[in-house]
């Protein structure tokens, strides 16, 4: 049989040789140098610099790309309406606040109709156009906090939103994609301006605009304005080396990110030299490389030479786009002194010696590589095949090599470990599918009365679960059935499952199941919790508890039966006071004792603007990057701020604020919404 040689044994008599030859080579290369390793320096150096500065031009542009692209979700989605001003404040301020970069938001239609909202020192301005009916004149609203009423004051300004040109490149892009089939990414229809100086407030920025169709018919363009004293105070701070230096240009040539000079370290000189070409200011190294390293035309230029007021440098650009016309220049400019330039040539000596002992390392190397190489490229060739799906074939490798041998067994074990993750992972979706399918599709209509959910599990599957079941009488005698349009009864569950996965997402389904069969008997609420509790009890294991409320809305009596099993705190909104109610559970969470009470619960009549809220504990425990959970403070917070909205536009708004306070991280528990709100309108 023959002997199987360890990798490390082979591998370290192999190379010894190597080794010894090699290690006087190194020491004198180390010493001297080469040009080689200069300019290998150079552009490592550079191309640092440049992702470490297209790095922060990325995270100052992307965050305001982001929110523009939610805006223009919520214009999709029939939630932008330019003539309610301060419903549009309550969506879009919390999305300015986070975004100092961010000046100013814009929304217009095509009749000259349009919405400013204007970031100030210690308030907020609007500026409300009406082309068509005010003409030449603007209304300006300043606003000192919700809840106070605005200071209003009317301006002559010749403005058209419509002759902007954010407004104009926003309706050409979109004119431009109206022959296609579809956009999947609502990033190819965003607009950039040229960096321009701003109508309203003289600050020199760029704008970001998208425009939509709207549930209207009318179209529609939002655009972010974006500040660009930031990049320039990033870029005058940044030195490379002893003397290199950094500057951002547009693509026609202006300056946008100033060099670390000395002339530019005020913020009043910053702010004054922005949107100049270098040679307005001045500055002969920034003109020079400019001319030097942009002259070819392309996006990718390699590190190279060029001489400004006599002095050799190393200079490299890079082009950052902002879409596929146009782009920023990152240039970086480094003094030869700075790159080691004065070292001495190779001796030919050493030259002579090293090209010998790289012919033996060679010749090593190549019958070495021809050992291991073989059942390697064997394995890749099987990892190709995975990688296309083949789980199937098997061809035995066969090696001598310990670790080599370890490695094949292990690929033997991964495929058939990827096998089953793929069958896993099928019914992971599949479970999320029929999960998605229990929620209703629609809520009835609901004289009076408006009602929105939203679920999302924290894993594929998850242990929260609602359900709204409409209820509609028929007949003289009082017969009901079961409706989906319009219903003069709902009524509702919200359930929420000890964990989250795919035990909880089945406990979750089987409540919602008995309680459609409960409904179908017609039994009332606390019957019905009784029944599920006496059920739960039987199939639960012990340590496992399912917290559930459910609510029967009568639309002719405004009134609303309530029974909480563990699940709290209810919220309950009370217009004619303004003022919030948190409401505590009747009884323990259901599935702990069969012998447990199943009674105590409420009823509330409903005033006119009244609100009553249905949250699972995912919400109020959703917490930030330092661990501090959003809370029932939260909630009520946003929930006080879109009293005058619909239910719909609480729960996209509470879900924005969600995202906001997570800033990306994911979410650790399953989030469940219900909201009911009797309409401001009407009688009784």
């Amino acid at each position: 049989m023959a002997r199987i040689t360890p990798i490390r044994r082979s591998l370290l008599g192999g190379f010894l040789l190597v080794v010894i030859l090699l290690g006087g080579t190194i020491l004198v290369i180390t010493v001297v140098g080469s040009r080689h390793a200069i300019h290998t320096f150079s552009q490592s150096l550079m191309t640092q610099t440049i992702d470490h500065v297209e790095g922060e031009i990325s995270r100052f542009i992307s965050p305001a790309i982001r929110e523009l692209q939610l805006a223009h979700s919520w214009g999709l989605g029939g939630m932008l309406d330019i003539t309610a001003t301060e419903e549009l404040n309550r969506l879009f301020m919390p999305l300015i606040r986070q975004h100092p970069q961010v000046s100013s938001l814009m929304l217009a239609d095509e009749t000259g109709r349009e919405y400013m909202l204007l970031r100030g020192d210690g308030a907020w301005r609007n500026r409300i156009t009406r082309r068509g009916e005010w003409e030449g004149r603007t209304l300006w609203l300043e606003w000192a906090g919700f809840g106070e009423p605005p200071r209003e004051q009317w301006r002559t300004q010749d403005y058209d939103p419509r002759l902007r040109p954010w407004y104009r490149g926003a309706m050409t892009r979109l004119a431009q994609r109206d022959g296609a089939t579809a956009v999947e990414d609502a990033g190819e229809l965003i607009y950039w301006t040229e960096p321009y100086t701003f109508f309203t407030t003289g600050d020199p920025g760029i704008t970001a605009s998208i425009a939509f169709r709207g549930a209207d018919g009318l179209r529609y363009v939002i655009g972010f304005d974006i500040l660009l004293r930031d990049i320039s105070d990033f870029t005058a701070r940044l030195k490379i080396r002893k003397h290199g230096t950094v500057t951002v240009l547009t693509d026609d040539g202006r300056v946008i990110g100033l060099p670390a000079l000395d002339r530019f370290r005020n913020p009043v000189a910053r702010q004054q030299a922005l949107l100049k070409t270098p040679a307005e200011l001045g500055v002969a190294l920034a003109a020079d490389a400019a001319r030097a390293l942009t002259g070819t035309g392309t996006h990718a230029h390699p590190p190279q030479k060029f001489t400004s007021d006599g002095v050799a440098w190393w200079g490299q650009v890079r082009h950052f786009p902002l879409t596929a016309e146009r782009y920023l220049v990152i240039a970086v400019m480094v003094p030869s002194s700075d790159m080691l330039d004065g070292l001495a040539q190779i001796r030919v000596g050493v030259v002579v010696a090293t090209a010998g002992v790289l012919l033996l390392a060679i010749l090593l190397a190549f019958l070495l590589a021809r050992r291991y190489s073989q059942p390697i490229e064997a394995l890749v060739s099987q990892m190709e095949r995975i990688t296309r799906g083949d789980l199937d074939s098997e061809h035995p490798i066969e090696s001598r090599v310990t670790e080599i041998k370890q490695l094949t067994d292990a690929h033997n074990r991964m495929r058939s470990s990827l096998r089953s993750l793929l069958k896993l992972e099928r019914d992971l979706q599949l479970a999320r599918q029929i999960q998605q399918k229990t929620f209703p599709d629609r809520v009835p209509e609901l004289r009076g009365f408006s009602i929105a959910a939203w679920s999302e599990p924290a894993e594929e599957t998850g242990g929260d679960t609602y359900d709204i079941i409409g209820i509609r009488r028929r007949g003289s005698k009082g017969a009901t059935e079961l409706s989906e349009t319009r219903a003069d009864q709902v009524v509702m569950l919200l359930a929420d499952v000890a964990g989250h996965g795919i035990g909880p997402a089945l406990t979750a389904m089987e409540v919602r199941a008995m309680l459609r069969m409960a409904v179908r008997f017609g039994m009332g609420i606390e019957e019905i919790a009784r029944h599920m509790n006496e059920q739960l009890c039987a199939d639960l294991h012990a340590g496992r508890f399912i917290t559930a409320w459910t609510g029967v809305l009568d639309v002719a009596g405004r009134s609303l039966t309530s029974f909480s099993a563990g699940q709290a705190p209810l919220l309950y909104y009370q217009a004619a006071k303004d003022r919030f109610e948190t409401l505590e559970a009747d009884t323990p969470p259901l599935g702990i004792s069969s012998a447990m009470p199943m009674s105590g619960g409420m009823s509330i009549r409903l005033g006119r603007g009244d609100i009553f809220a249905v949250i699972s504990d995912g919400v109020f425990e959703a917490q930030d990057v330092e661990g501090r959970p959003f809370g029932v403070a939260g909630v009520i917070r946003v929930l006080r701020d879109m009293r005058g909205a619909s239910p719909r536009v609480m729960v996209e708004a509470l879900r924005a604020a969600l995202a906001a306070h997570a800033r990306g991280l994911a979410a650790q528990d399953d989030r469940t919404v219900i909201i009911i709100k009797r309409d401001g309108r009407g009688s009784g």
